[in-house]
């Protein structure tokens, strides 16, 4: 059994809440990369925006693929969960949340430890499903 194989097995019991937990620790992660680099703020939104839609144009073609009414699409997607598809949601989420921060300056002016504290409570729900995410 590969890697692929094994973390593909686990990945796929999420439900639509783990799911949502694993994109908010991301996003909470990103607020915390934003906050300490702050020469990431000195990029356009435009050029976090292009990057945005590109890593997520993958998982939009997928989810677009997939039969059925857009409930039953994303339980179809959960069961397609690869390791693959969770680096393109990070990208996506990261670059989203830095487009954000560079058009609202203040969401990423908190402390560090606000968005460590966030993202840990924010994982606990997924780490219960399992902790190959």
């Amino acid at each position: 059994m590969t890697a692929e194989t094994f973390l593909k097995e686990k990945l796929q019991k999420f439900s639509i809440l783990d799911y949502t937990c694993v994109k908010l620790v991301y996003f909470f992660i990103s607020l915390l990369i934003f906050s300490l680099y702050a020469p990431l703020a000195g990029l356009g939104w435009l050029f976090y925006a292009l990057l945005a839609v590109l890593s997520a144009l993958p998982l939009w073609i997928h989810l677009a693929s997939l039969e059925g009414a857009l409930i039953e699409k994303v339980h179809a997607f959960l069961k397609t969960n690869t390791p693959s598809n969770q680096v393109l949601l990070f990208l996506s989420t990261f670059f989203a949340t830095l487009m954000i921060c560079v058009l609202c300056p203040f969401i990423g002016s908190f402390s560090w430890c606000i968005y460590l504290t966030l993202a840990i409570i924010f994982a606990i729900k997924p780490l219960t499903v399992t902790w190959f995410w």
